[in-house]
């Protein structure tokens, strides 16, 4: 393991992500025993309930996408629910969603991370992704620039984000992470193109040249 992959960095990037431990493992490069024990052994109380609500929220969404629903709208959460959706359709973040609702950027941070995933994991999710979209791990990593470029060579020669996470053995999220904010760091050019690839697809219900049922958006 690079030593900058510190025990500090694995709980960062878990935090910091929607992935599982084994994706995690996969995205920093690392063995998943590694990933394990760092998380299993946190010692500070505060942030080992922030690892624990994180894991939670996560299976919460993976189960509710088996069957998914509109939210149940209230005149309680009907806020909650306006803000993230204004987030999500504005990739807006903490900031700028505060000014548009006259609301602290406290009140709007404590409305989405404490209110919005009782009401729906779904669209907390998006916004989590809307806000974490700009973060991505190191690029100094060789091991991980050979595997970002490796998926960007594979999409450019017609693979499917499915097929690419089959050869490589790696999850969904840790290819689309490779795919975007990874690949911006390392070459903005070929990012561009990913992007313009990937768009392509997925307004014509493909991904990566190959068909998509259930076609997700953020």
């Amino acid at each position: 393991m690079d030593e900058y992959i510190t025990d500090k960095c694995i709980v960062d990037e878990y935090l910091n992500n929607w992935f599982t431990r084994e994706e995690l493992a996969e995205y920093l490069c690392i063995d998943v025993s590694k990933v394990n024990e760092v998380l299993d052994n946190v010692s500070d109380k505060r942030l080992k309930d922030k690892i624990g609500v994180h894991a939670r929220y996560i299976s919460r969404y993976y189960e509710e996408m088996e069957n998914p629903h509109e939210p149940f709208v209230t005149e309680e959460n009907e806020i909650f629910i306006e803000i993230a959706k204004y987030m999500i359709e504005n990739h807006a973040s903490l900031r700028d969603t505060a000014e548009a609702f006259g609301l602290g950027k406290t009140t709007v941070y404590d409305y989405v991370h404490e209110r919005l995933p009782g009401i729906s994991i779904i669209l907390y999710k998006q916004v989590f992704d809307v806000l974490n979209e700009n973060k991505s791990f190191s690029t100094n990593n060789r091991r991980v620039i050979e595997q970002v470029l490796t998926c960007y060579n594979m999409l450019m020669s017609g693979k499917s984000s499915e097929e690419i996470g089959e050869e490589l053995c790696l999850g969904r999220n840790v290819v689309q992470r490779n795919l975007s904010g990874r690949l911006k760091k390392i070459d903005g050019e070929k990012f561009q193109m990913a992007e313009m690839i990937l768009h392509t697809y997925r307004s014509k219900g493909y991904d990566g040249g190959k068909f998509v049922e259930n076609v997700q958006h953020r």
